[in-house]
């Protein structure tokens, strides 16, 4: 199944909502997500639930508050019956409008807007919100995938666009290529109270799973045909055997060694001595059969860590430069 990146843009007259309540980035999150089932509803007359993946990001140029939020949607979803519906066209501008009654909505129920202030955004040309929804993904394209999930959890400032100098005493960050705005100059000060209000608070999920994605949906997402195909093997099936998973559920299982290499760019299967591929005999996680064995090799309580264990890869440092 195709995949699409969506964004949820507010206007700037209630950013300031959730700019002290962090807590109302969860239900914005759900706002978003009951558009897009009200759009597939109207679109298709009947019940159907996509998959939505959406990182919630709160800063923009220049490390300005900017909640807003990025998706990674199916391209269409799964009825009741598990038979699978595409959509091969987006209406923005419906969805767009879906997007801002729900978000009236939610602010409204918690006393954070007026009538007067919903009718005064209405009545601009443009009310600032704004949907963007763009090309079909396939799903083989893994390269594609990969690259626009970690733009969904990229961080709010690149240290390449960051230059400190320490003479003015000015922290300069550059925009992106192909923005056109100019470079950002701030206090040092400045520049830190602008970068703490995106710090997330304890506990709270920058990723959201909605839909087929869901931790509680009991949909398998698997290979998939049209409605009036036929069926649908591993779409609204029960879970099948172990032996018969699906590649998507076999790409879930993925060793944690292949993660770690993944992330590190090293083998921690690899013999530091000999280059060897290790082999796994057993994980031990009984606390005082850890403990005799650490003792075994010379490590006590307090003390560093013996040079048999290896510690984890330096992170790169990024050299500066000026802009």
């Amino acid at each position: 199944m195709d995949h699409r990146h969506v964004v949820f843009t507010l206007p700037k007259m209630l950013r300031v909502c959730f700019r002290f309540d962090r807590h109302l980035l969860n239900g914005l999150s759900k706002v978003a997500y009951l558009s897009v089932l009200t759009y597939l509803k109207g679109l298709l007359g009947e019940e159907c639930v996509p998959g939505m993946i959406i990182a919630r990001q709160t800063f923009g140029a220049g490390a300005r508050f900017h909640p807003h939020l990025h998706a990674i949607l199916t391209d269409g979803g799964w009825d009741p019956d598990g038979q699978w519906h595409r959509i091969f066209g987006w209406d923005r501008p419906v969805l767009r409008k879906l997007f801002e009654v729900e978000v009236f909505r939610f602010l409204r129920e918690r006393g954070l807007l007026s009538v007067e202030r919903v009718e005064l955004i209405r009545s601009w040309r443009h009310s600032g919100f704004d949907v963007y929804v763009g090309d079909p993904v396939a799903e083989a394209d893994r390269q594609r995938l990969e690259h626009l999930a970690r733009y969904l959890l990229r961080a709010p400032i690149s240290l390449e666009r960051l230059w400190y100098d320490p003479q003015a005493d000015k922290v300069t960050i550059r925009p992106l290529q192909g923005e056109g705005a100019e470079p950002v100059e701030l206090e040092p000060l400045e520049f830190i109270a602008r970068l703490v209000r995106h710090i997330p608070d304890v506990r709270e999920r920058q990723v959201l799973y909605y839909g087929v994605y869901a931790n509680a949906s009991k949909r398998l997402v698997g290979p998939q045909t049209t409605a009036g195909q036929g069926e649908s093997p591993g779409v609204g099936m029960p879970p099948e055997p172990l032996l018969a998973l699906t590649p998507f559920q076999k790409h879930q299982r993925m060793r944690w060694a292949q993660l770690i290499r993944k992330v590190w760019a090293q083998d921690p299967l690899l013999c530091p001595d000999c280059g060897a591929q290790m082999r796994i005999l057993s994980f031990i996680t009984d606390p005082p059969v850890v403990d005799r064995i650490l003792r075994h090799v010379g490590w006590r309580p307090g003390q560093p860590a013996p040079d048999l264990i290896r510690a984890p890869p330096p992170v790169l440092k990024v050299a500066e430069s000026p802009p």
